[in-house]
């Protein structure tokens, strides 16, 4: 498994944060509240779970941090709504 990192509004695989091998991006919706914009992983790295393992991490990091987790990302949606473990921190 792929090292993730934690960059700025977002969680990455790669050496460099401006240019990742992979990646999931975030916006602060308010206070306790962020919404995942983005999930990129390119078709080389497809098929290894590393999307899902991206959003683990903002999820992660949102229960570390009391936030709620909305996603307007459809991948990072499809993900948190198959789990049910997710759902405490999801907001829809």
């Amino acid at each position: 498994m792929a090292e993730i990192k934690k960059g700025n509004n977002k969680f990455y695989i790669g050496n460099d944060e401006n240019n990742p091998q992979a990646q999931i991006t975030f916006n602060q919706q308010s206070n306790n509240q962020i919404d995942i914009d983005h999930t990129g992983v390119p078709e080389e790295l497809g098929g290894q779970g590393i999307g899902s393992q991206l959003v683990k991490a903002v999820i992660d990091y949102a229960r570390e941090n009391n936030l709620k987790v909305s996603a307007t990302c459809p991948f990072a949606k499809n993900v948190i709504e198959k789990h049910d473990e997710y759902q405490d921190v999801y907001s829809g």
